[in-house]
Parts: structure tokens; sequence; C-alpha cells
């Protein structure tokens, strides 16, 4: 190859190492991070509704101790699948509001059930001892169940996201979610531009091509590898100090899930990028052979 194509070739490789990695990373946020799914496969892989289910029944029971009021006059109206659903419409609630489908974010559940298990035992406590339903009766009630909701809110939100939205997070997000749409666009278009001009220079020689583009995606699967494969081999999202083991549970899960898929999608770059090397040599090697065998003819 001469060195007025090789020098360009270089530097637009370069370039192409730079522009894969942002396309790959651009893609993977918004296939990846920023979807629902993703949060649902960690409710299911951590068993989140169950840890969700035993902490408030240890809250509950605590609770009893202190109230008189049985554990079971608010567990029974909240059963483990009305947690776990409560999880998931939490996450999906969250991302109605960064698609823009809803306004506002606040996350609620279906307390039917708990509110008719409260007034029934308050009920049949103020039968049972002649208490008076005044207004200070019912003011006790709904003090009750209101501290119930609340608590079982705060459980159910297990990926916290009343609180970033509450920190403005995700009113960030909302606001930055169009400029990564754009960014994802335009990633393309350049890598796009980078295949073309690495064409143009390669038009003589088209098999230089698979050379060129295979040493690029083999440099950045590298790149996006290497981190991947020290956060598993050292485990490093294990010394998170997080005491809450729902919420423990929820993030390092959710994070390890992250990096998981990054790695499968470095290891599918990186075949790509050894098949395309692979290729190239191939063709080398075969347009070599003719190459012999044409000088030996006219020898």
């Amino acid at each position: 190859m001469k060195i007025r194509c090789y020098i360009p070739n270089i530097l637009l490789t370069i370039l192409l190492v730079f522009v894969l990695l942002a396309t790959l990373l651009t893609a993977f946020v918004r296939t990846q991070v920023l979807n629902a799914d993703s949060f649902r496969t960690i409710t299911e892989q951590e068993q989140l509704d169950e840890k969700a289910y035993k902490s408030l029944e240890t809250y509950f029971k605590t609770r009893a101790n202190s109230t008189g009021i049985p554990a079971e006059v608010f567990m029974d109206a909240i059963p483990q699948p009305a947690l776990k659903e409560g999880i998931n419409a939490s996450v999906a609630q969250a991302f109605d509001y960064l698609s823009g489908k809803t306004e506002t974010y606040e996350f609620t559940m279906d307390f039917t059930l708990l509110e008719e298990s409260v007034t029934q035992f308050f009920s049949d406590y103020a039968a049972e001892h002649n208490v008076v339903k005044d207004k200070v009766y019912e003011e006790k009630v709904a003090s009750v169940i209101a501290e119930a909701e609340a608590e079982i809110l705060f459980v159910a939100d297990t990926f916290k996201m009343s609180m970033m939205h509450e920190k403005g997070w995700l009113g960030s997000a909302r606001h930055y979610l169009t400029y990564l749409l754009f960014a994802q666009a335009a990633c393309l278009i350049v890598l796009g531009i980078l295949l073309i001009l690495l064409l143009l220079c390669n038009l003589r020689q088209m098999s230089h091509m698979l050379y060129w583009c295979g040493t690029a995606g083999l440099t950045a699967s590298l790149l996006l590898l290497a981190p991947c494969v020290y956060v598993t081999q050292t485990d490093y999202f294990a010394g998170f100090a997080i005491k809450d083991p729902q919420i423990f549970a929820a993030v390092v899960g959710f994070l390890e899930l992250l990096v998981s898929r990054a790695q499968s999608m470095a290891i599918l770059v990186l075949v790509i990028s050894v098949v395309c090397l692979v290729l190239f040599g191939i063709i080398r090697a075969v347009s070599g052979r003719r190459g012999n065998a044409l000088e030996q003819e006219t020898e």
C-alpha cells in the first residue's frame, strides 16, 4: 500500500474506533439502561417482590408491638403478587414520564383491599370496646391507613424512582433523552461517512476495507470489554455499602446485568471484527497464490 493511502487509512481507522465506541454506548444506553424490561428482569432474577414482602412483614410485626394492630391486617391485604405489580408499576410509571407519555411522575398503587381491611379492623374493635366513631376515630383510621400506604410505597419503590424524581434526576433525564436520540443519529451518520471515506481510499484494493474495519472493531471491542472483564472478575459491585438487602439486590443486580450485556455486545463486535480480519487474510493469501501462479506462467 502506498504511503499516501496508508496514512489516511490509519487516521480514518482511529476516528472509526472512537465513533464506533460512541455509537455502541449511545445504543446501549437507549436499549438497555433506559429500558423498563431490564428492571423487570432484575425484579424476577433477584426476587425483589419476595424481599419486599419480608421487609414489610418485619415492619408491621414490629409496629404491632406498639400499635396493637396485628400485622395480618396489612399483610393479608398486600399479597406478594401485588407487591411485584407495584415494583413493576413504579418503573413503568417512571418510564412513561421519561418518554413524555405523562407530564408528572407520582408512584401509586391500588390500596382498596388495605383500606377495607384496616377499616374493618377498627370497626370490629370499636364494636367490641364500645368506642364512639367520632371525628377522632375517623382521623385515627385515616392516619393508620396513610402510614401503611406510605411504607408500602416506599418498599415497593425498590429502584427509588420517587427519590430520583424528588432530586430532579428523572426530570433531567427526561430533558436530555431527546439529545441522546440525536447523539445516536449523529454517531450513525458520522460512522457512515467514515466508512465511505475508507471505501474511497481502498477502491483499488477492496479487501483492505475488511482489514481496516476489522482493526477498528477489534480495538473498540477490547476497549469496551476490558472494564467489563475487570468489574466481573473483581466482583466490584459487591463492595457497595448499601444496608438494605432489597435495595442492594436491586442496585447491584441491575449494574451486573448491564455489565453482562455490555460484555456480550463487546464480544459480538469482537467476533465480527476477527471474522473480517480472517477473511482479509484468506483473500490476501488467495490473491498472493494467484499472483505467483501468473508470474510462473509468464516465465
